[in-house]
């Protein structure tokens, strides 16, 4: 289930934690094909929104280190993060479910967000 910030759906990149280790439930499989390429196309046109200095560390494989990128993009409907790209590569993640469902409708078609729409991304994710 997406966070909701004002009119944006946040895509989560796990579904929780326990003991402090993330962990998701009830994602389907992307397994490596057409689809996985588009999804990753589509996350990679996002309007970028924010950016932090470095990397992050792989929740996942923290033997990896600082590898995870720590930027986030908008279409103007949903906002997610670079990660959800890095954990659906390394890891074989896939996004949560209604996310994907989103994208799908779209046939992974990016249309670029209004200059409005983005800067109101940014606010929303800058208030929670």
């Amino acid at each position: 289930m997406p966070q909701i910030l004002g009119d944006f759906k946040v895509a989560n990149v796990f579904d929780g934690t326990t003991d402090g280790v993330p962990f998701i439930a009830g994602r389907s499989p992307l397994p490596p094909g057409s689809e996985r390429e588009k999804l990753l196309a589509y996350l990679k046109q996002g309007e970028f929104i924010l950016r932090a200095a470095g990397l992050g560390v792989d929740q996942l494989d923290p033997a990896r280190g600082q590898q995870v990128p720590i930027i986030v993009f908008t279409d103007g409907t949903w906002v997610w993060d670079a990660s959800i790209a890095y954990y659906l590569k390394e890891h074989d993640l896939p996004p949560e479910s209604a996310f994907l469902d989103y994208l799908r409708s779209r046939e992974f078609h990016y249309e670029a967000p209004t200059e409005e729409r983005v800067d109101a991304a940014l606010a929303a994710i800058q208030a929670a």
